[in-house]
């Protein structure tokens, strides 16, 4: 049968599928698709310059195409325009980019749409399906969504300039991020006000006209905005690019900032008074990190007295003009002694009741301690001594070879902290694994006297270190060799799984397995077995994903899950990589 429902021949009695000569036998076959014919003239790279009629042209596709053609393969047509051109190329490129985002902005909307109606049990995992296909957390997902539905359905005339090209994404996510706190009918006079203003702004202009503006609309916003803001205060520890590591506290009360900066600048003029070393930046960090951990770095014997009380902003020399030894804080109040538990710094600080103008107690500070599941990640060549040891720390990253012995020692001090040693596959993923029972200091922990050197030391493994028995992690076909009886894994088992799979086993969540649910992915109360092959951690959001309507999960193989979404498309989770 003809694929053409017209079998007539043509006028000139021909047969319209052979209206073209036969093709040779090792002649190219024809091309097939979408062609696109430009006006002529179309291609004068000219029409970039500034008076050029491509300036007014909207980003859709003829566009692209022809800046595309323009630009050649791997850019090698730039090199051949003017600087007025190129800047042309580039304007015409911000608006595609500007159209783009608007693409995206919209298919969002609709998906969200349609998966968040009222009262549909699915709709809390919704996001779940858009972050396993962008590689997404399920937080950052479902924050596009809102923010999809947010510019499309509150502000039309935003929506309308990013997919005109006139307004960059960031112009699009300042008016929103500002305009949050009005009420619908305030948003739609901002909306439109601001995305006119937008075309011609900068970011941070943008950003203050916005701000004025939603004041005068509401001038009770600011308040709302605070209030809400402090709904997400936190504190939290985070790894720096550096290596280094940092802490951030977010959304706190403005009183209690300042009177907390006011306390560690005035640690820190302890600490310089004492005769540490080091600039007022520097000691201000030891005197924040004192205060934290409640001990004190200033050496043991009297102190001299020093009562002066420092603002926010004030690095003055204790005795320096203007410091009259009786300053007031941040609330009015004459302060009394930093020591006597009045004022700004509240009782004597540091352990013991360490307190200024006090006589502390002899002792060496022995550094940081912390009570830690300490699990030593080597290379299988390292188990024999022929390796160093990386360090990975869960909930943190990696941490260079320097900081691996004080990591060590630091918990070695602590007499909670237990250690275990997983050895790795050639991969990265982990191969075996075993704990050790009781305190393990490493070698020369706290010993101010020895020399830094590898850990372990030349021609020992940690296996020797740690004397741990190491167990074999399953991997492809399980034969359920430590397989259990019961419903909940003994520490032994729950070890093993968690080694090998160290995070969530969902697409693109990254909370530790320490922090997760030890799930059976075919429930145990259907069969499912206590074993390697049917356990994977998964966050408690993800766990209970897994069991919402229309979604799948399957352990084809120990460590390998597969997740099978409403929509029907399918991702796949593996065992950790750690670094070798």
């Amino acid at each position: 049968m003809r694929p053409d429902p017209f079998s007539d021949p043509g006028d000139d009695g021909q047969d319209p599928y052979r209206s073209r000569p036969p093709a040779e036998p090792d002649a190219e076959p024809a091309q097939q698709g979408l062609f696109m014919c430009l006006p002529a003239g179309s291609l004068d790279t000219d029409q970039f310059t500034q008076s050029g009629p491509a300036a007014d042209m909207p980003p859709d596709p003829l566009l692209a195409t022809i800046i595309d053609t323009v630009t050649g393969e791997d850019g090698k047509g730039l090199a051949g325009l003017s600087d007025d051109q190129l800047i042309g190329v580039i304007a015409a490129v911000r608006r595609l980019e500007s159209r783009v985002a608007w693409y995206l902005l919209a298919a969002v909307a609709e998906f969200t749409a349609r998966n968040t109606g009222e009262g549909d049990a699915a709709a809390e995992f919704a996001a779940d399906q858009l972050a396993c296909e962008l590689h997404l957390t399920n937080a950052s997902a479902a924050a596009q969504m809102d923010y999809a539905r947010t510019v499309t359905g509150r502000l039309p005339a935003t929506c309308a300039a990013l997919h005109a090209g006139v307004i960059h994404p960031v112009h699009a996510r300042i008016i929103d991020d500002e305009t949050t706190v009005l009420s619908a009918e305030d948003a739609a006079q901002a909306d439109a006000v601001l995305a006119e203003a937008a075309r011609s702004l900068t970011f941070g202009k943008l950003r203050a006209a916005a701000h004025r503006l939603v004041l005068e609309l509401d001038p009770e916003s600011a308040e709302r905005r605070k209030q809400a803001a402090r709904q997400d205060a936190h504190v939290r520890t985070f790894r720096e690019d550096s290596g280094n590591a940092g802490i951030v506290a977010r959304e706190l009360p403005p009183d209690e900032v300042l009177a907390s900066w006011q306390h560690v600048e005035q640690r820190a003029l302890d600490l310089r008074a004492a005769g540490l070393p080091g600039t007022l930046q520097e000691l201000r960090v030891r005197a924040c990190l004192d205060l934290l951990q409640e001990r004190d770095s200033r050496p043991a014997g009297p102190v001299p007295d020093s009562t002066d009380l420092v603002g926010p902003a004030d690095t003055s020399e204790p005795g320096s003009p203007g410091d009259d030894g009786h300053g007031s804080g941040p609330d009015g109040n004459d302060g009394g002694g930093p020591g006597d538990g009045s004022g700004p710094r509240g009782p004597a600080s540091g352990p013991g009741g360490n307190g200024h103008g006090r006589t502390r107690q002899p002792g060496q500070d022995t550094g940081p301690s912390f009570a830690a599941l300490v699990n030593i990640t080597v290379p299988w060549s390292a188990v024999t001594g022929q390796s160093a040891v990386p360090a990975d720390v869960a909930g943190f990253g990696l941490v260079h070879a320097s900081d691996v012995r004080d990591l060590v020692a630091a918990a070695a001090r602590d007499p909670r902290t237990r250690w275990c040693v997983t050895a790795l596959h050639p991969d990265g993923t982990a191969a075996a694994h075993g704990c050790a029972s009781g305190r393990h200091p490493p070698p020369g922990a706290g010993d101010p006297t020895a020399t830094p050197g590898p850990d372990p030391p030349p021609g020992t493994s940690p296996q020797d270190w740690l004397r741990v028995r190491l167990t074999p992690i399953a991997r492809g076909t399980c034969g359920h060799a430590r397989a259990e009886p019961g419903y909940r894994p003994s520490r032994k088992l729950q070890h093993l799984v968690k080694v090998r799979n160290a995070r969530c086993t969902a697409p693109g969540c990254g909370r530790p397995a320490a922090r997760c649910d030890l799930d059976h992915t075919v429930p145990w109360d259907q069969g499912g077995m206590t074993c390697e092959c049917d356990l994977a951690p998964l966050c408690r959001h993800h766990h209970r994903c897994k069991q919402a309507e229309g979604w799948q999960l399957t352990q084809p193989e120990p460590g390998v899950l597969v997740w099978r979404t409403p929509s029907g498309r399918g991702y796949t989770t593996t065992p950790t990589r750690h670094p070798t």
